[in-house]
């Protein structure tokens, strides 16, 4: 039996019990990587779960029991993909490139996982992101951090590659020539989410507010009934009623020149003079971060004789931390998982200006008070709506906004064979259209290159005509339709 032992640290459980800090065994996988698509890799693990004929509980940190945390695992009664594997443990701080930089030797590089032992509560039906689960809350976090097996991606590591190349056999135990990568046939849509305050004022600068409607133009669904009709009002997240920003704005907003007008009050997007702006970005480590600098600002895509890429504000901001520029007129919070980036909008809420880039698996509220997609360049993918998959613009080629998820594992002695086969298991599921036993995926759409030979027109809410590289993931690449 495959045993590495990670920590043996002994920590004591609140109910007097010693606790062992994370092993690897043969019955669990602990993956590391991307927080946008979290919601969608637990959905996966689900499916798997349930084809095994067995039941899922899904231990979390923190106190909700709607939503997902940075720290997860999810344990199945029955092996899970034909392995002996009935526990994954997923860990999302820090994003995308800790899919690799996580397998690293040196404890700086690794992340820690959650406990299924210390101060977990009782099971209880999840609801919101958790509806259908049994979730186990509070559960600590364990004594160390640990060495993970691999995991997902957002985006491949290639515009980044600076964050990985320096990988070494001696410190590491693996350098980026052993990372195998790994094809989803997945997309993932990102859009720009905003605090409430600064969608409502964007749409009274607009004139959205008294707009009429007959239909909800996200193909998603008419949220309307027949012969209906709707009115904007403030704060309304049907598509019709969002607000807009250009490509230029966002430009403006995230690149580092600290005295651009966008930087400088407000007032640059039509809000209130004197007001000041937040950006809540992602850590450098994010794939989500890279996807923003790869889409806007051409950040490792655009290099060569003609350069042309942009810098983006904020790299040198510690995790956790914010800086204000101009007098405070621009602040940036860096920020180690989506849902941080999400608690920054929401407690900005009502009263302050707040922006970040977000995936479109995590759906908006659709009239609570907290943040709102909005659209870009006047073509959105999210209604806000509770039922909304935040997709079908980009599946049918109107919205551009999205990358392709790659998942990456290491040498045999990182990610052994049963560890490969179920990561590869849980890509292959989101890669699955429902009538065929796959999960439903907000926000992440199956691209024309997949496996399994779906096409748009046999699935149009699930497979796109379009995609960004296919089967080799080239997030610097436009998007195109292949056949």
């Amino acid at each position: 039996m495959k045993l590495k032992p990670i920590v043996l640290a002994i920590a004591a459980l609140s109910a007097g019990v010693a606790n062992a800090a994370y092993t690897d065994t043969a019955s669990n996988v602990y993956l590391t990587g991307a927080s946008a698509i979290r919601n969608n890799v637990a959905v996966s693990i689900k499916k798997l779960c349930t084809d095994a004929a067995g039941s899922l509980t899904v231990y979390k940190n923190g106190s909700s029991t709607s939503s997902l945390a940075n720290q997860m695992a999810y344990v199945c009664s029955a092996p899970m993909a034909s392995t002996g594997i009935t526990t994954v443990i997923h860990t999302v701080t820090g994003g995308s490139l800790n899919s690799i930089l996580g397998m690293s030797n040196a404890v700086a590089k690794q992340q820690v996982p959650v406990s299924l032992t210390s101060g977990c509560t009782a099971p209880v039906a999840g609801s919101g992101a958790l509806a259908g689960y049994s979730v186990r809350a509070n559960c600590a976090l364990e004594a160390s951090a640990a060495a993970s097996d691999g995991g997902f991606s957002d985006v491949e590591y290639g515009p980044v590659s600076e964050q990985v190349t320096g990988l070494t056999s001696g410190a590491d135990g693996f350098t980026i020539a052993d990372v195998i990568p790994g094809f989803t046939g997945v997309a993932q849509v990102f859009g720009l989410g905003v605090s409430e305050k600064m969608y409502k004022d964007l749409q009274a600068a607009q004139g959205v507010i008294g707009k009429t409607f007959a239909v909800d133009l996200n193909l998603d669904g008419d949220l309307l009934d027949a012969g209906e009709t709707g009115v904007c009002a403030s704060g309304t997240s049907y598509q019709d009623c969002q607000p807009s920003l250009t490509r230029a704005d966002v430009v403006s907003l995230i690149n580092n020149n600290e005295f651009a007008a966008h930087k400088n009050g407000a007032e640059a997007l039509g809000l209130t003079a004197g007001a000041s702006l937040q950006y809540a970005r992602r850590v450098t480590t994010s794939g989500t971060q890279s996807s923003a600098q790869i889409l806007f600002l051409g950040k490792g895509c655009l290099t060569g004789p003609n350069f042309g890429q942009m810098t983006v504000i904020g790299d040198e901001i510690a995790s956790g931390a914010t800086k204000s520029y101009n007098g405070g007129l621009f602040t940036v919070s860096a920020n180690s998982g989506t849902g941080d980036v999400i608690t920054k909008l929401t407690t900005a809420g009502t009263t302050s200006y707040a922006f970040g880039w977000v995936s479109g698996e995590n759906r908006a509220p659709d009239t609570t008070t907290g943040w709102k997609f909005i659209k870009l360049n006047g073509v959105g993918f999210s209604d806000g709506s509770t039922t909304g998959l935040n997709k079908q613009n980009a599946i049918d080629g109107k919205y551009e906004f999205f990358v392709e998820t790659a998942s990456y594992k290491g040498p045999s002695a990182k990610t052994d064979s049963s560890e490969g086969a179920l990561l590869d298991a849980i890509a292959g599921k989101m890669a699955t259209v429902t009538a065929d036993g796959g999960p439903v995926t907000p926000g992440m759409f199956i691209i024309p290159d997949n496996t399994a030979g779906y096409d748009h027109a046999t699935y149009p809410s699930e497979v796109s005509f379009y995609q960004r590289g296919g089967s080799t993931p080239n997030s610097c690449a436009p998007v195109s339709r292949p056949f």
